[in-house]
């Protein structure tokens, strides 16, 4: 018999794996934990495991099988069908097959054995094989899944024809999560030519977490395959498939995680309204890491913490802009200054999405918050609980494409004219909702701020002339908290397009029934007349800010004050989808009252004392 094997690497550096001395033993508290986790108790006191030697690496196999439940062909036959009923009962079979090499743990799984291993893998190790091997300009790509640090898709799933080159999928704020390749020529006769049936054949390969090669082979045909695993782990990585490297020192790694937990627990005084000091304030975008739209348009948002046997609700919240705060001091209800106890409980909470009563996503509170950190200059990203370097050319290339986005794609004058004021007797700039306000009333404006026909806001303010409908969208300071408006353009524009394409007046009806009812001008239009202004004109979509900073610095002048990335990968992501998929894109930097006495609203972590320390912005 041959299979198809699926290569992945154990952690030996697992933490829960530290106190052990022998592989063997490392192995018996990998299958415990997992044992343990699943609650399934037989097999844990006596763990048998069979060794076997072959040059040089030691094999080690774990098998066991298990009675499952019935099938369900048993419940819908009827009795005379079934002589046997025990012929219905399922069997699971669990086979780890560990390869122990000099530096490395390895392992192929049969059947239902991934739960055993999931927690001690390597996560990244196929991707890292591969990044040794790759030849950017003669790979081909024909499936691809990837995470977007920036965009509407957190997951993006791609399908390509044949002689799609790697070099054409590879692009700024994309992370590859798993890819289906086919190797160039030279690749495949260099590494595993003993797989090939002819000198000119390509291997097809599939790389994520784990390194599978498309074809059957047999166990002597594993064992080479593992041997030049072993080479080519030796070559240096090229760091060609991403913008990003994952940072790996556990030393940094520990001291990126205590400053992001400390940031967290120092703004409940912020959240408690009992201190307003900028040493202690960050902002943050609490999205999904599963499904962003279904995040943003959820009707409620039930928050789990954990109980002794199972996650028990204790929130529902009708806006996602609520969860940081009702969850952090619900934290520092139960814990006080307790700061173990106050993060423990937090790894403990989920948070659900639902429409009506479907859930439509869930995960973790703490895979909700992305965080961007800036370490001696040098880009550092928390995405999906990893975390990604930025390489120094793209940080370079990405400043010049943002600078160049705000100067050819601005906004015309006269539009967006009225300056973004502070509170008065204060330091900050008033709120969006009551900048956006100043606009009703005028004539060709509309306010559409706080209305959500299905769940998402369709705008800030909707400026119209003869021939185009302007949809702005408003946020004050170019900081992190930029993405979420970013995705917000997305996804209504998405949703207008859907609805001006199919002349859905139902869609628009809601938007026009919320202007009145909000007591706003409809500039004497009709219900009929709003949605018509949707299907005759052309629609551009506008990005619009205002500086954090009191001298109010051009964005297309001095990008590097501007120094979020997050920031710049969602304005030349987003501008790039909407010109692509909906319409013209435009930006614009509506002007603030100068004021130079005034402190800066935001840290500016471009000043010299701020670069010597690590400093952290969630966003």
């Amino acid at each position: 018999m041959n299979i198809i094997p699926k290569i992945f690497k154990i952690d030996k550096q697992h933490r829960q794996l530290s106190g052990t001395s022998t592989t063997e033993d490392m192995l018996k508290v990998i299958i415990r934990v997992a044992y343990a986790k699943m609650e399934i108790m037989h097999g844990q006191d006596d763990l048998e495991l069979i060794q076997f030697p072959k040059d040089g690496r030691t094999y080690y196999l774990y098998l066991y099988s298990v009675a499952d439940k019935q099938s369900k062909w048993a419940a819908f036959l009827p009795p005379e069908l079934k002589n046997n009923s025990e012929i219905f009962n399922q069997t699971k079979l669990t086979l780890v097959l560990f390869v122990e090499t000099e530096h490395n743990l390895y392992a192929a799984i049969g059947g239902n054995a991934f739960p055993i291993i999931v927690n001690f893998v390597d996560h990244s190790f196929g991707l890292d094989i591969y990044d040794r091997i790759i030849s950017i300009d003669n790979d081909e790509a024909f499936t691809t899944k990837s995470r977007r640090i920036v965009g509407q898709q957190v997951g993006l799933s791609e399908q390509f024809r044949d002689n799609y080159k790697l070099i054409n999928y590879l692009q700024f704020g994309k992370i590859p999560k798993e890819l289906h390749i086919k190797l160039s020529e030279e690749t495949s006769n260099e590494y595993f030519s003993f797989l090939l049936k002819k000198n000119t054949e390509r291997l097809k390969i599939s790389v994520g977490k784990a390194f599978c090669i498309h074809r059957e082979v047999d166990f002597d045909t594993l064992h080479q395959i593992i041997s030049e695993l072993c080479t080519i782990n030796e070559l240096a990585p090229q760091e060609l498939l991403s913008s990003y490297t994952e940072l790996r020192d556990k030393i940094l790694i520990e001291e990126l995680q205590q400053q992001l937990n400390n940031r967290i627990f120092n703004y409940i005084p912020i959240l408690q309204r009992t201190a307003n000091t900028m040493t202690q304030h960050f902002e943050f975008d609490l999205c999904s890491p599963n499904n962003i739209e279904a995040f943003y348009t959820a009707e409620t948002y039930v928050l789990k913490e954990k109980g002794e046997d199972k996650h028990e609700q204790f929130a529902t919240l009708l806006d996602k802009d609520e969860i940081f705060s009702t969850v952090v001091l619900r934290a520092y209800e139960l814990n006080g200054d307790n700061e173990v106890g106050f993060l423990f409980y937090l790894r403990g909470v989920r948070i659900e999405c639902y429409r009506g009563s479907k859930r439509t996503t869930a995960s973790s509170f703490l895979f909700h918050l992305n965080a961007e950190f800036n370490l001696n200059k040098t880009p550092i990203f928390l995405v999906d609980n990893k975390w990604y370097q930025l390489k120094d050319a793209f940080v370079k290339s990405l400043e010049k494409q943002t600078a160049a986005i705000f100067r050819t794609t601005k906004l015309p004058a006269g539009i967006m004219d009225i300056p973004w004021e502070l509170k008065t007797n204060s330091h900050h700039l008033i709120d969006e909702g009551d900048y956006n306000i100043q606009y009703d009333g005028r004539e060709n404006y509309f306010v559409i701020d706080t209305i959500k026909p299905e769940g998402i806001e369709p705008c800030d303010i909707i400026f119209i002339n003869d021939t185009e409908i302007y949809i702005i969208h408003v946020k004050h300071s170019f900081t992190a908290r930029v993405r979420e408006l970013t995705n917000q353009i997305l996804i209504s524009a998405r949703r207008i397009s859907q609805a001006s394409a199919s002349k859905n007046h139902k869609y628009f009806d809601k938007i026009y029934n919320s202007i009145l009812n909000k007591g706003r001008e409809v500039n004497n239009l009709s219900s009929i007349e709003f949605a018509e202004l949707f299907y005759n004109r052309a629609p551009i979509y506008v990005f619009a800010t205002a500086s954090q900073f009191a001298d109010d610095p051009l964005i297309a002048d001095y990008i590097t004050r501007y120094n979020s990335n997050i920031a710049r990968f969602s304005v030349t992501t987003c501008a790039s989808e909407v010109r692509a998929n909906y319409g013209d894109f435009k930006t614009c930097q509506i002007r603030r009252t100068r004021d130079t006495s005034v402190e800066l609203l935001i840290i500016d972590e471009s000043s010299n004392e701020i670069d010597q320390e690590l400093q952290i912005q969630l966003f």
